[in-house]
């Protein structure tokens, strides 16, 4: 676990990353977030044809954003934690928009406006401390922009197209963001089922995600995973100090196991202390590795003041033995193996 948990499972210092519910979310949405391309499509265009009037600079700050956002995406799936990328990309955004209103004539320039655009779709992912650092960032390149040109002495005549062009774009970016932002809640919480406690994805989730990580898994001829996890004595927990010191647990429990995995790894609550991962592209013997890797983090650090243990069972199966009861069915079997011989174990189905 790579940041101390605090009270009701959020992490201490885990200012960007929140606690699991809101890696969750955020995951989630961003997956959601389709339109990200159309996002630098428009302001991407929108640049280019100012950039007519602004000169060759432009055109190289907009190549260079386009790389950046580009890059942004293709990283975004293969970090552990994906909301660092994103956050990065949108800095970096930010800062190359910025050096454009600079060269295409600072306060005067027809994409100062459009400033706002990258600060606004980060409101889809982020949390509200997270929203308001980057108006705040945004702010302070935007008057740097205003002043550095005003130093410069940068001519400032713009032809009325020019603005009228930043006014359509701008527009079409918000109403866009704003169609997003108007289903994406209710979306995550009636597609996505999210569990309440833990932030995590619910029973509901795993039915509705499992068919496209078989059909992928089929189309690619991989393997996939599960590993059911159980907390050791979690009764005796709830017995000793209370269920709600047993929520804090849990959600402890879940930024924990978050922390550990991949963004691509799905992390489900499928029972009371009972998570579910699925483990796409992974054959057996990687799904307990990964086990075992969060057995070890669980018992390394104590959660909400606890020393806490967990038992995992895993299964896999490609082709036509994935289906997602019987792969169930064998990594319970193979969870009550591990419980048999002790507890804090991973067993893997024969």
């Amino acid at each position: 676990m790579d940041q101390a948990a605090g009270p009701g499972g959020r992490s201490v210092g885990g200012w960007l990353r929140g606690d699991a519910a809101d890696q969750a979310r955020y995951v989630d949405m961003h997956a959601r977030f389709a339109d990200a391309p159309l996002f630098g499509a428009v302001l991407g265009g929108t640049s280019l044809l100012v950039a007519w009037w602004a000169g060759w600079a432009l055109v190289a700050l907009v190549v260079l954003a386009s790389a950046v956002m580009a890059a942004g995406m293709a990283l975004h799936q293969r970090f552990r934690h994906p909301e660092t990328i994103g956050a990065v990309t949108f800095s970096l955004l930010e800062l190359d928009l910025a050096l454009s209103v600079l060269v295409s004539g600072g306060g005067h320039s027809p994409l100062l406006a459009l400033m706002v655009v990258p600060v606004f779709t980060q409101a889809v992912c982020f949390r509200p401390q997270v929203i308001w650092s980057f108006v705040g960032f945004s702010i302070v390149l935007a008057a740097a922009a205003v002043g550095g040109a005003g130093a410069l002495d940068l001519p400032v005549s713009t032809p009325s197209w020019v603005h009228l062009l930043a006014y359509a774009a701008l527009l079409l970016a918000l109403s866009l963001a704003a169609r997003y932002l108007a289903t994406s809640d209710r979306h995550s919480r009636d597609e996505a089922g999210l569990d309440a406690l833990t932030g995590l994805f619910n029973r509901k989730a795993l039915q509705d995600h499992f068919p496209d990580v078989r059909a992928q898994a089929v189309l690619l001829d991989t393997d996939v995973s599960v590993v059911m996890c159980d907390v050791d004595w979690f009764k005796a927990v709830n017995d000793t100090y209370g269920h709600q010191r047993g929520d804090r647990v849990l959600q402890a429990l879940a930024a924990t196991m978050r922390a550990t995995l991949r963004s691509s790894d799905l992390l489900y609550r499928v029972g009371g202390e009972e998570l579910l991962m699925v483990l796409p592209a992974h054959d057996l013997a990687a799904a307990t590795a990964v086990a075992e890797r969060l057995r070890r983090a669980v018992a390394a650090e104590p959660l909400d003041g606890l020393a806490v243990t967990i038992s995992a069972g895993v299964a896999a199966g490609r082709g036509a033995e994935l289906e997602l009861v019987e792969l169930i069915g064998r990594a319970d079997e193979a969870l009550y193996a591990a419980k048999a011989a002790g507890r804090d174990l991973v067993r893997a189905a024969g």
